[in-house]
C-alpha cells in the first residue's frame, strides 16, 4: 500500500488517529518528567488538543513527502532510524523511559516516536535542495552572476570579508566536556558578551570555504552558484590576503519551508 493511501487510511479512522494521538501523549508524558522546573501538571501543560493537531500536521506530512517527493517510509527506513537513536542519543534515560512509555513494543517505538522524526528530516532536506520549489530564489542568483561577471553591481550586493577557516568547530561533545568541566567549578560571575569588532571577517562552512579558495584567486573573479540549506550565493573577488579575501556577495534566501507547506495542505 502507498504511503499516500495508507495516509489517507488513517485520516478517516478514527480509531486508528485516537490511538496515535493517545500514544504520543504517554510519550511526552514520560518526556514531561524529566523537564526541569516544571510546576504544572501534565494534562494542563499539554491538553489532548495540542496532540491532536500535531498528529494531524504528521499525517500531512508524511503525505505530501509521498505526493510529492514520491517517497514512501518503508519498514526499513523505520528500523534504521530506531537504530540510530538508540547509537546516538544524548539523553539515554529518555531514550529508555519512552520505550517503556510504549510497552518496549518495537514496532509501535518506531511507528510512533521514530516515523515522525524521520519524515519531518526527510521532507525538509528534500524541500531545501529542490530546484523546482526554489527556482525563482535560483533565477535571482543567476541574474546577480551575470551582472558580476559583466563587471556591473547588483542592487542587493554587500562587501563582506571572510576568513576562509582550516579549523572545524569544536564537536557536541567537546562542547559539553566544557559545560560541564565549569559547571563543576561552582559558581562563577557571568559578564555580558562583548561584540567582535566591526571588522572581524565572516567564517563560512568549510564546503563554501574550499569553493571560496579554488574559484576567487584573481581579483574580478566569480564564484558559481552556491547552494545552502536556506540560501544561494555569490561572490566576486575584490582583494585576497593569506586567509582572508574580500568580497561582493550576493545572498538570495530561499523559499521558506513552514509558508510553503501552509500552502500545500
Amino acid at each position: 500500500m502507498s504511503a499516500v493511501v495508507c495516509v489517507a487510511v488513517l485520516a478517516v479512522a478514527p480509531g486508528l488517529v485516537d490511538s496515535r494521538v493517545e500514544s504520543e501523549r504517554a510519550v511526552e508524558r514520560a518526556r514531561y518528567a524529566f523537564t526541569l522546573g516544571a510546576t504544572q501538571p501534565f494534562e494542563n501543560a499539554f491538553p489532548r488538543s495540542v496532540f491532536e493537531r500535531r498528529v494531524a500536521r504528521e499525517l500531512r506530512e508524511e503525505s505530501l513527502l509521498a505526493e510529492r517527493f514520491g517517497m514512501t517510509v518503508t519498514r526499513e527506513l523505520l528500523k534504521e532510524e530506531y537504530e540510530r537513536i538508540e547509537r546516538s542519543t544524548r539523553a539515554p534515560e529518555q531514550w529508555d523511559a519512552i520505550k517503556r512509555a510504549l510497552g518496549d513494543d518495537r514496532l509501535r517505538v518506531e511507528d510512533v516516536f521514530c516515523r515522525p522524526l524521520l519524515v519531518s528530516r526527510v521532507l525538509r532536506a528534500r524541500f531545501a535542495f529542490d530546484r523546482q520549489i526554489h527556482a525563482e530564489p535560483h533565477a535571482q542568483a543567476r541574474e546577480a552572476r551575470a551582472l558580476f561577471l559583466a563587471a556591473k553591481q547588483p542592487p542587493e550586493a554587500r562587501r563582506v570579508r571572510v576568513r576562509l577557516a582550516d579549523e572545524a568547530p569544536p564537536s557536541t561533545d567537546v562542547l559539553l566536556a566544557a559545560a560541564k568541566a565549569q559547571a563543576a567549578s561552582g559558581p562563577r560571575l557571568l559578564t555580558p558578551a562583548s561584540p567582535p569588532p566591526a571588522d572581524t571577517p565572516e567564517t563560512v562552512s568549510p564546503e563554501v570555504a574550499a569553493v571560496l579558495q579554488k574559484q576567487l584567486r584573481t581579483p574580478g573573479d566569480v564564484t558559481t552558484i552556491l547552494e545552502e540549506r536556506d540560501q544561494f550565493e555569490v561572490f566576486r573577488l575584490v582583494a585576497r590576503a593569506e586567509d582572508v579575501l574580500t568580497a561582493e556577495v550576493v545572498r538570495v534566501p530561499k523559499r521558506d519551508f513552514e509558508a510553503w507547506f501552509q500552502a500545500n495542505r
